[in-house]
């Protein structure tokens, strides 16, 4: 007898048997205690044992899900960009300048980095070369996949900003560049402000956001206008949490 489809909790058209969804829905627990772990014993103390003592599950039931540790971790960076690409897409609908929408793409980046730190981290952590040469190579392509979507949308911002003639690119500077100067200040800057709060560094703007100081920083030395000088962008970022990350900021003010 036939398994009966279900539909696709993704959203898509496809289905998937009962047994698929089953097996979705217990490598997303298994990914949750995962995170669990690093959160309370850090990334290098996370093993296939403890997630099984963690878990109702036998380790070869976890070995049916990922081959090794460094597996998970790269299944927890695709469920970190899965839980981006949405963030990406609102601040590309966020009404202002293109200037503005990557600003609410920042917000939304920003609220990620204060739900889920873990997630946040796994960026990182499963690029290391460690993880990508233990990781089964299905999980690496839709790792990489979702990455190039991820970039893609990056580019998006780009677009908006040079079609508008808000800014223009210097001699030598591409696209590329710039998205990943963008990545680098979110990315660095969150881990930091997250992380690092007894730094004096960090204890001592206490009350600044630093993130959209930085920001402001960085797109104004690429002159991409309005300048910081010339409109209120602590306004904009206001504005995004309002209209478009309002369940985000009720999870955060849920978890204080």
């Amino acid at each position: 007898m036939l398994e009966q489809a279900v539909p696709n909790k993704s959203g898509d058209d496809a289905t998937l048997s009962r047994k698929q969804v089953a097996m979705r829905e217990r490598e997303s627990e298994l990914l949750d205690i995962a995170c669990g772990i690093v959160e309370r014993e850090g990334f290098a103390q996370l093993n296939m044992d403890k997630v099984a003592a963690a878990s109702p599950y036998s380790k070869g039931t976890i070995y049916n899900h990922f081959n090794s540790k460094e597996d998970l971790f790269a299944a927890l960076a695709i469920q970190a960009l899965g839980k981006k690409i949405p963030l990406f897409k609102r601040a590309l609908d966020f009404e202002g300048s293109s200037r503005e929408k990557l600003i609410a793409m920042h917000v939304g980046m920003h609220l990620f980095s204060r739900l889920s730190p873990i997630l946040a981290m796994c960026a990182l952590v499963s690029r290391t070369p460690a993880v990508t040469e233990k990781s089964a190579p299905e999980r690496l392509e839709k790792l990489n996949t979702l990455e190039e979507l991820v970039v893609s949308l990056g580019d998006q911002f780009i677009e908006l900003g040079q079609s508008s003639g808000d800014i223009v690119l210097a001699p030598g500077i591409t696209s590329d560049s710039i998205v990943f100067a963008n990545w680098a200040m979110a990315f660095g800057t969150s881990s930091l402000v997250n992380n690092a709060t007894q730094s004096s560094c960090i204890s001592r703007q206490l009350g600044t956001n630093i993130v959209l100081q930085n920001l402001n920083f960085l797109l104004d030395g690429m002159r991409w206008a309005p300048l910081s000088c010339d409109f209120d962008y602590q306004k904009t970022w206001e504005r995004a949490e309002t209209e478009l990350f309002g369940n985000e900021i009720a999870l955060l003010e849920n978890q204080s």
